[in-house]
């Protein structure tokens, strides 16, 4: 929704960190495109002039910024307005609730015979799949007409009375959910006669969900039954709309409609204004270095992140290192929470926000910087939606999503289906969290009220005179930042705690790791297996990444590395560095095996394998008890797809 350029409002350096960020996070109805000082030309075809809305409409937008229209918003607006049913899909973030919500109220505003009469019927009903986007849609109609349209919005969570009483009043715009839009029309509370206008706002996703289906379809069925005629636009926008909602819901358009395509065959699906990173991460390390990643890549905005369920939005978003400027958000917490919680975010109270995918669709919020992804979403509809939450209003945004080993096909999964190129990283650097952090700090004290100066001067004084300058400022960056007891060493392949990454370069090709694993242990037999672990093949099959315990490996300011005390010393050209980001890897064989030590391996294994085999479960060389190979069997399906043993087991 809120999907256009934003310039930050200007504050007054003294006043407290939360008005700094309230005012630098001012509120913005989707679609707009705020002035620049320096204004740029706005192209002919994207003005409001050329458009058939009002002298007041254009003042209503204009107090708020908007100067001109988006693509899908012009190329919407004629069709609409001239009384075609419309199907239109435009990417994450260019202004889909403006495209449909500004031809409406100036087509309705035409009505001179309209009377605005107490215990009228709705003229306007818009289908939403979440709460959170139904409010937001409703606040989008009320502020775009200058309130001239009664609205209301209908959604459960929330006591019936008080909407039966709005509508038994009259309204003019109903927006919400089919589930409680379907309660009130079978109650009798909601009439459906007067329609003009229905719309069908992520359609997708209500078609994708066997409720929300089922009520949507009943909702539209019930509309034509209470018309006397077809006299209704059917309106249905969606960043995605795949051929089988396509067929499904052709048949409540006219066959005239007009389908309007922003996205076509273009490959990238996703707002092009986002940049895509997958970190790879073990799922125990990821709550430790969440916070990390928040102050390298969400800088001074705000963060989304999601989670695969309630259980782990709970429990992320009170971990230490996160729950001071968190605050969780699903569909088990009320309502009216929500809400203040939403209020909170949006004013930059909390910097970021833990949830499910309740927050993956259509809510604007332009101030985010940064979504994370805690593991790759298990389709691409959702990735596109949740990704989507960042890159709005003509921002640029970041999309960082965690995944193990066997969550690479996923990924790989994704850019196929979507067009989206994913930069592998790893965890954010110590040199990129002080860089990040200090000049977060740094913000914040310029937004320090100089009138409490002085009551700090003479402690500031003495830690001078204790530390000396630089260190005293130093030491109070690093404790404002968060970092005071140090940042530790992680992992590049896992982002684990306690953990360094090395790699041997070799000057010819090998074929796999174990040529590496046999030069450890003839060089440095000290070394236990479980010193070494995560080998992984570079691409060109000239190098060996592989992880070891960071407390038998030391770095040497000149690079060298020593392992257990002693140089790596070999003649035939074999060097052994610690890489400061990845190289590009080999391809695991299998994407789908599990494990801990080969390319996807269980407990002990080689490629992908089990305890002791190449890609198996326990001994053997396929699967999991799931995936593959069984407990014992050399490439039988487990016990459900093809059992152990030699051939399967029931």
């Amino acid at each position: 929704m809120g999907d256009q350029p934003q310039k930050h409002m200007k504050f007054d350096s003294t006043e407290q960190v939360a008005d700094a960020k309230k005012h630098q996070l001012d509120q913005q109805v989707e679609g707009v495109e705020i002035a620049a000082e320096e204004e740029e030309e706005i192209p002919e075809n994207l003005k409001l002039t050329n458009f058939r809305i009002s002298q007041g409409t254009i003042q209503n937008l204009e107090t708020r910024g908007i100067k001109s229209l988006f693509e899908i918003q012009a190329s919407t607006f004629d069709p609409i307005f001239d009384g075609l049913d419309v199907l239109a899909r435009a990417r994450t973030g260019t202004g889909k609730t403006l495209a449909f919500a500004l031809p409406v109220i100036e087509k309705l505003s035409l009505d001179t015979g309209f009377n605005a009469k107490h215990g009228r019927a709705p003229r306007v009903l818009v289908l939403c799949p979440t709460r959170d986007l139904a409010k937001q849609v409703c606040g989008d109609f009320e502020s775009i007409s200058g309130n001239r349209l009664q609205t209301l919005p209908v959604y459960g969570g929330t006591p019936y009375k008080e909407q039966t009483q709005v509508l038994r009043s009259g309204v003019d715009v109903i927006v919400g959910t089919p589930g409680r839009i379907l309660d009130h029309i079978n109650y009798g509370n909601l009439k459906l006669h007067n329609i003009q206008f229905v719309i069908l706002d992520e359609a997708d996703e209500m078609l994708d969900a066997r409720g929300f289906e089922q009520d949507m379809f009943a909702v539209l069925d019930h509309i034509k039954q209470q018309k006397s005629e077809r006299d209704y636009q059917t309106l249905l926008f969606s960043a995605t709309v795949p051929e089988s909602v396509m067929e499904t819901i052709k048949r409540f358009m006219k066959e005239d409609y007009k389908r309007i395509d922003l996205v076509g065959n273009a490959k990238n699906r996703t707002n092009t204004n986002i940049r895509h990173i997958a970190m790879p991460s073990s799922y125990q390390a990821r709550a430790d270095i969440i916070a990390d990643v928040v102050n390298v890549y969400g800088k001074s905005g705000l963060t989304v992140i999601f989670c695969a369920t309630k259980a782990d939005a709970n429990e992320l978003g009170t971990h230490e290192k996160l729950k001071q400027d968190a605050a969780v958000l699903h569909g088990d917490i009320a309502q009216t929470s929500r809400e203040s919680t939403m209020k909170a975010f949006r004013e930059g109270k909390y910097k970021c926000i833990v949830c499910t995918d309740v927050l993956a669709r259509g809510l604007d919020i332009p101030q985010v910087d940064l979504v994370i992804n805690c593991q790759p979403p298990k389709d691409t509809e959702s990735y596109v939606h949740r990704s989507g939450r960042t890159g709005r209003a003509g921002r640029k945004g970041v999309c960082v999503t965690f995944y193990k080993p066997q969550e690479e096909y996923s990924l790989q999964h994704i850019s196929r289906r979507t067009g989206v190129q994913f930069e592998t990283m790893s965890a954010p650097r110590p040199e990129d969290i002080i860089k990040a952090t200090t000049e977060d700090a740094f913000r914040q004290i310029d937004t320090v009220n100089p009138d409490v100066l002085p009551f700090f001067q003479e402690s500031a004084q003495q830690l001078i005179e204790k530390h000396g300058p630089e260190n005293a400022v130093a030491a109070a960056l690093a404790f404002v930042s968060g970092y005071h007891q140090g940042i530790p060493t992680r992992s590049l392949l896992s982002s684990m705690e306690g953990r360094t990454t090395l790699m041997f370069q070799i000057p010819y090709t090998i074929n796999n790791p174990g040529y590496v694993r046999n030069i450890i242990s003839r060089d440095f037999p000290e070394l236990t297996y479980d010193d070494c672990m995560a080998y992984r093949m570079t691409r060109d099959m000239m190098g060996v990444v592989f992880d070891i315990v960071s407390n038998k490996v030391e770095v040497q300011e000149d690079g060298q590395v020593l392992l257990v005390g002693r140089p790596f010393d070999d003649r035939r050209g074999i060097k052994l560095v610690a890489p400061k980001e990845l190289p590009e890897l080999a391809d695991r064989p299998n994407n789908n095996n599990g494990g801990r030590n080969g390319y996807g391996g269980g407990g002990r294994g080689g490629y992908g394998g089990g305890n002791r085999g190449y890609g198996g479960g326990n001994r053997g060389y396929g699967g999991g008890n799931r995936n593959g190979g069984g407990n014992r069997g050399y490439g039988g399906g487990g016990n459900r797809n093809g059992g152990g043993g030699y051939g399967g087991r029931r």
